[in-house]
């Protein structure tokens, strides 16, 4: 590998999520929020799926508790056929949390196109106070990886082969996880990645095979960069990683985008 012989230094929460030990009735203010206040609902292909979103409150009440939501139709872009907002919800007496639930419906959802539902909370009480009242929730087209589909051939553009090359792609050895055949040197050069169902990939820290100027091992890692996630698009077969390649002692590379786009 060419590029070897040259190496480069390189809402804080204030409700508590638990339950409390025994119901207390308080008449003083009341903080009431989301327990975030941006989410992500992810909508499966040709399919519907739904979002469920906690609203806490600092204190119970010995009634119901209705809550209005409303769509700000300015600010958001996604197509309203793709979700359903209900006009209120609700936090039942004698408790503490509620939930606003919010379908997502593929009619017409184009994979990595992220759509946004900003949602107004109205219909506080007198001696209610909430931080914000406004929710954002990203909307987008998902396919959970299917391992019959997934597997074959890749064209691949990695720093590691030095560009354009192909890969195959098998079953891993267990569950959630693919094998890319002879990636790396060596009779160990199979390189098995982990997937989550957020088609989020893992990978231990591993040797190369290669070693740098005939001395230490040449290794690779995670990148640890928030930025840099390695992940599976299995709406269209693309297959990205961030491998930070490293030699112990001596230095690193920094971390290298991988693309695996199959045939």
């Amino acid at each position: 590998m060419k590029k070897l012989f040259i190496l480069l230094i390189s809402v804080a929460s204030f409700i508590s999520c638990s339950d409390p030990d025994e119901v207390t009735y308080n008449d003083s203010r009341t903080f009431v929020g989301f327990e975030n206040t941006v989410y992500n609902l992810r909508v499966p292909r040709d399919a519907s799926t739904v979002l469920n979103v906690k609203f806490a409150s600092s204190s119970v009440s010995n009634v119901v508790r209705t809550y209005n939501v409303s769509v700000i139709t300015d600010v958001s872009d996604a197509n309203p056929a793709t979700y359903s907002v209900p006009a209120t919800f609700t936090i039942p007496a004698n408790e503490r949390f509620g939930t606003l639930s919010i379908t997502g419906t593929d009619n017409g959802l184009i994979d990595a196109t992220v759509k946004k539902i900003v949602l107004k909370l109205s219909g506080l009480g007198a001696k209610e106070t909430a931080d914000t009242d406004i929710l954002t929730v990203f909307v987008y087209e998902f396919c959970p990886v299917v391992v019959a589909d997934i597997v074959g051939l890749y064209d691949s553009q990695t720093w590691w082969l030095d560009g354009a090359a192909v890969n195959e792609i098998v079953a891993g050895p267990t569950p959630n996880t693919l094998t890319i055949l002879d990636f790396f040197d060596g009779p160990d050069g199979d390189f098995v990645i982990t997937y989550d169902e957020d088609n989020k990939v893992t990978f231990p820290t591993r040797r190369t095979g290669q070693l740098y100027q005939g001395g230490p091992d040449i290794m690779i890692r995670m990148s640890a960069s928030p930025t840099q996630v390695s992940e599976i698009d299995a709406c269209t077969g693309r297959i990205t990683l961030w491998i930070d390649y490293y030699v112990p002692g001596v230095g690193g590379w920094g971390a290298q985008q991988e693309v695996f786009i199959k045939q």
